[in-house]
């Protein structure tokens, strides 16, 4: 491809002509300005150089010591740069040739090879660099010959590293003004834009088609080309690091620091420069750190070589306090503030620069620039580095994000969703797991345990819910079966049918066995009776005898066509219960985000016939607040008011609902605090440790206790049972009971009970007292806020 392309380009008959720059002067020379009499002197003066007047000039010519004023003059008009020539990057050649006939000394140390070639950058694309120089070229021919104009082409832009390593941006622009291209011959006949480029701008297809269409060499060219660099290194740089960010994690720490260095020396001009970022995130007020994380950093990655919490603590602490960009070149000085700074002494490291981070506000950490000579900084630097900042506050604020993101992917696949309150716990659990992944260490998940944390349990049941459930289903089936064995007596008399008395036998032996007990095996043979056997018989019938078809009809109208059997009474047996349990779930998610004020606790409810609750409260749990027992009490009395207000709330409800039911309230006064544990293969909290197993054995065993000495449950509608078994523990709840007797909430009597022992449970005892539903629901909102407050207790 390289060999085409020279071959093409040798093709290109490319003569150096100054006769249309003189054309300028001529005419810049016939204006009315004041300056025009130095556009006379020139063309006067420059006759005094008759080689340079020659078309096409011979570039050795400009070499001879008779033409250097000659050139000059030329030169001075072309590029009026008044003692600015050490800083201008300008060059002329003959058109479309790289290599200049004369250029700026920084063009000739920056672009030009010994022998006064051109150099072109190694990172520079050959290929584009060819399709930019032909589209250059064609963009004039078509203009100037056919007077077709095309979008121009962008300029070129590449880097080069100077002879100090430092990485410069440069657009290169190529002015083809004093260009003239000539014809050798008949061209072919080209009506109008459309026919030559196939878009808006111009492709690869386009110039292949031109190349073909008009030959090089049927074009001769006559001029000066004026080529210019600007230095586009601040833009570039900023432009590259933020490039950078985008695909950063496809980058590894070494490939992503040498982009910010180099962009960082690019900026400042300096060469001699260490670059780091100390990169300052915290989770749950934890500072992550790790020996990964600081392969970001220069200045602390070196300071904790060794080993050094010390160490890293005074070093985040001085750069937690960094609030604005600081430049320090006097360390020793700086000892006072930052007894370290002897440390970065012995480094090496004579200057510093230290500029902050930020993402919406939030430090997210600080780019150390660090110099080993003196002198090497200067305070406007730091507005240099404010380009820089953005890319850097929105890289470092990303890998944050992502170490959280794979913290809570940690989260979501070890555990289940979680309570708010315990969630810092979880987070450090992933967060070291991983770290150790980063480090290379075998990375495990640790055990989540909470000491020394007090628990409260509740249940609101339906009363009696297997027993009203069976009920409902066996009235239903009641219904179906009289409906079914109506319809076959009103057929007997149609016709005399043996088949038809042996079904209506069936029909009220199911009856009787129903009414006495209805089994679950019992429940399935109806079933099946009635939908295999029954149904068709029903359906032929309605179809032989037109006369009892309107009673099948009926009969079929009051089918299930799920369950395909009457649903009368389960359905509203259903019903109910779902509105019972909203109610009670919803009440308890209000009231409980209101009680979380008062001090954060674990809470999780379960949806059984009924609800019941899970709190967990105590020093354990919490991160950054100090526990005090009289929580724990404003919590109890929390715990015995919602449930008055529960009791309250379904008997007020209970008339619109669909199938009569109540709910039984129980409490569980337990005295001990315990421990529990997050269980991994069930993904839920359970009691840690043998002797806290009998909290749990209580929980499962209360809700079927009996009054000891008789068959009385203690669980009763329109009342509230309080298991305990210390003497302590009945005296409070006594107090919180009087507290709400005096607000009419509950009725004055309360029952003092023994309970019967049960397996592996003895010695309970109960508190049982009636709910007052017509005044429970008063003063609620006054009361729920003022134990939200921590004013009662």
């Amino acid at each position: 491809m390289e060999n085409l392309h020279s071959k093409l380009l040798q093709s290109l008959h490319s003569h150096l002509d100054f006769s249309m720059l003189y054309a300028q002067w001529d005419r810049l020379s016939n204006k009315k300005e004041p300056d025009t009499c130095l556009y006379h002197d020139l063309l006067k003066r420059i006759k005094e150089f008759p080689d340079l007047n020659n078309s096409p000039v011979n570039v050795e010519d400009l070499k001879r010591k008779e033409n250097r004023l000659g050139l000059g003059l030329i030169l001075g008009s072309i590029f009026p740069l008044s003692g600015q020539e050490e800083k201008k990057i300008f060059g002329i050649s003959k058109p479309f040739e790289f290599d200049p006939i004369y250029a700026t000394r920084i063009f000739q140390e920056q672009f030009l090879d010994a022998k006064g070639g051109i150099v072109i950058p190694e990172n520079l694309d050959r290929d584009r660099l060819f399709f930019q120089k032909m589209l250059l070229v064609y963009e004039l021919i078509l203009d100037q010959l056919f007077g077709i104009k095309i979008n121009p082409v962008h300029p070129l832009v590449f880097k080069v590293s100077d002879e100090l390593g430092i990485t410069r941006h440069y657009q290169i622009q190529l002015n083809t003004e004093f260009v003239k291209v000539k014809a050798k011959g008949p061209l072919p006949k080209i009506l109008g834009r459309s026919e030559i480029c196939s878009g808006n701008f111009p492709s690869t297809y386009d110039l292949k088609h031109w190349m073909e269409l008009l030959p090089l060499d049927l074009f001769d060219f006559y001029g000066f080309m004026i080529e210019e660099a600007i230095d586009l290194t601040m833009a570039q740089s900023v432009a590259q690091l933020n490039e950078t960010v985008l695909n950063q994690e496809q980058l590894s720490v070494e490939e992503f620091l040498h982009v910010v260095e180099d962009s960082v020396k690019s900026l400042l001009g300096k060469a001699n420069l260490k670059v780091g970022l100390a990169v300052l995130q915290r989770i749950n007020d934890r500072m992550v750190l790790t020996e990964s994380r600081l392969a970001f950093s220069f200045l602390i990655r070196n300071l904790c070589l060794e080993g050094c919490k010390d160490t890293l603590d005074a070093v985040v602490e001085f750069l937690s306090k960094v609030e604005s960009p600081v430049f320090l070149n006097d360390l020793d000085a700086i000892e006072e503030d930052f007894p370290l700074g002897k440390r970065f002494v012995k480094l090496g490291v004579k200057e510093i620069i230290l500029y902050p981070l930020r993402h919406n506000g939030s430090l997210v950490g600080v780019l150390e620039v660090s110099a080993f000579e003196t002198q090497n900084f200067d305070p406007s630097m730091l507005l240099s580095l404010d380009f820089l900042a953005p890319s850097l506050s929105l890289a470092l604020h990303r890998q944050a994000e992502n170490l959280d993101h794979r913290i809570k992917s940690i989260i979501r696949k070890n555990f289940t969703a979680i309570h708010p309150v315990v969630e810092w716990k979880f987070d450090e659990i992933a967060l070291d797991y991983v770290l150790a992944e980063e480090e290379g260490r075998r990375a495990e998940i640790k055990p989540i345990l909470f000491k020394d944390v007090f628990p409260l349990f509740g249940a609101i049941d339906v009363k009696d819910s297997s027993y009203e459930r069976n009920k409902a289903i066996q009235d239903d089936l009641l219904i179906q079966l009289t409906s079914a064995k109506s319809i076959l007596n009103e057929a007997k008399e149609l016709d005399s049918l043996p088949l038809l008395e042996s079904v209506i036998d069936r029909l009220e032996e199911y009856e009787k066995r129903i009414q006495l007990i209805l089994a679950t095996e019992e429940e399935i043979r109806i079933s099946e009776f009635l939908q295999n056997e029954l149904s068709p018989l029903l359906r032929h019938l309605a179809n032989q005898y037109p006369s009892i078809s309107p009673l099948v009809d009926s009969y079929f109208k009051n089918i299930d066509p799920e369950i395909q059997m009457v649903n009368i009474n389960r359905r509203a047996f259903e019903r109910t219960m779902v509105l019972i349990n909203e109610t009670i779930g919803s009440y308890l998610d209000q009231e409980e985000v209101k009680i979380q004020r008062m001090f954060p606790h674990y809470f999780e409810k379960f949806k059984t016939d009924g609800i019941e609750y899970n709190i967990y409260i105590g020093q354990s749990l919490v991160k950054d607040q100090r526990f005090d027992e009289i929580y724990l009490k404003n919590l109890r009395l929390w715990q015995l008011q919602t449930m008055v207000e529960l009791t309250a709330m379904v008997e007020q409800k209970s008339k619109d609902f669909e199938y009569p039911l109540s709910t039984t309230q129980l409490i569980l006064a337990y005295p001990h605090p315990i421990s529990i544990s997050f269980r991994l293969d069930e993904r839920k909290f359970d009691v840690e440790g043998s002797y806290n197993i009998r909290y749990e054995v209580l929980k499962k065993r209360i809700d079927k206790a009996l009054i000891k000495g008789s068959n009385e449950r203690l669980t009763q509608s329109g009342k509230i049972a309080i298991v305990y078994s210390q003497a302590n523990e009945a005296e409070e709840f006594k107090d919180f009971i009087q507290f709400l007797q005096n607000k009419g909430k509950l009725a004055p009597r309360v029952e003092e009970l023994e309970l019967e022992d049960m397996q592996g449970v003895h010695g309970l005892k109960a508190l049982r007292v009636t709910v007052n539903a017509a005044a429970s629901l008063d003063d609620h909102f006054q009361f729920s806020k003022l134990i939200a407050e921590g004013k009662e207790g």
